[in-house]
């Protein structure tokens, strides 16, 4: 299977040395979960990289970013075509973080600034379980970074599961699209990188909070099973 990475940042500091880019970080996580090889095919959007046609790939991916999907870039504005051609084809499409603020936001939603970090392990219940969330049963805890979220869900979407500091945690379009808020490529090494080097920005009573969430683990690999069910089609 081949996945068309739609990257729209990269990891940042020595991090990128220490645990590879995101095209690694998602190599690896869905790796996992199948017998089948999945091949991470790197589009770097920001530098106008982009899609030739909806069916050029497997499925496809949008990555997190710094960036906000409300911004006015030019690449952000192209990427939000791009996931409207995808949903048209009813090409399989899996966001995450910022990838899932921008495919909302592409397909009438809106997403909103809240301030307030939201970082740490978190569990989100399932609002609509299915047999598309059969590896999630009781819920699912992933890792956060973020403070921008979806507020309003397109007319399209439906909710698939919420947390208590984000209530739109995952949504679905059709059988084709799942956002998802949280990062499920990030292991607990990695987010516990993360939250250390934000400590000024997040704060020292969230980040020790956030921190302390670490030690219990993730449900990240079931959650690669998941986007892996949508992303087979």
């Amino acid at each position: 299977m081949q996945i068309g990475l739609l990257r729209c940042d990269e990891v940042g500091g020595d991090r990128l040395d220490r645990y590879g880019g995101y095209q690694q970080l998602f190599t690896e996580l869905l790796n996992h979960t199948v017998d089948e090889t999945v091949v991470v095919i790197d589009y770097d959007v920001v530098d106008g990289c982009l899609p030739g046609a909806p069916d050029e790939q497997d499925g496809w991916l949008v990555s997190g970013a710094r960036s906000a999907a409300f911004d006015d870039d030019p690449w952000i504005a192209d990427l939000l075509d791009v996931i409207r051609d995808l949903d048209a084809a009813r090409a399989p499409l899996v966001g995450v973080c910022f990838g899932h603020q921008a495919i909302a936001l592409a397909l009438g939603g809106e997403v909103r600034y809240t301030g307030a970090w939201g970082v740490g392990v978190r569990h989100a219940e399932l609002v609509a379980p299915s047999s598309a969330t059969a590896p999630l049963d009781g819920g699912f805890r992933i890792a956060y970074s973020h403070r921008d979220q979806v507020v309003d869900l397109p007319a399209t979407a439906r909710l698939t599961s919420s947390t208590t500091h984000c209530p739109v945690a995952s949504f679905a379009v059709g059988n084709h699209i799942l956002g998802i808020q949280g990062h499920p490529e990030f292991g607990t090494d990695f987010a516990r990188d993360l939250y250390t080097s934000r400590l000024v920005n997040i704060g020292d009573a969230a980040a020790a909070e956030a921190l302390s969430t670490l030690d219990s683990g993730t449900d990240r690999i079931a959650v690669a099973e998941w986007m892996l069910r949508v992303l087979a089609g």
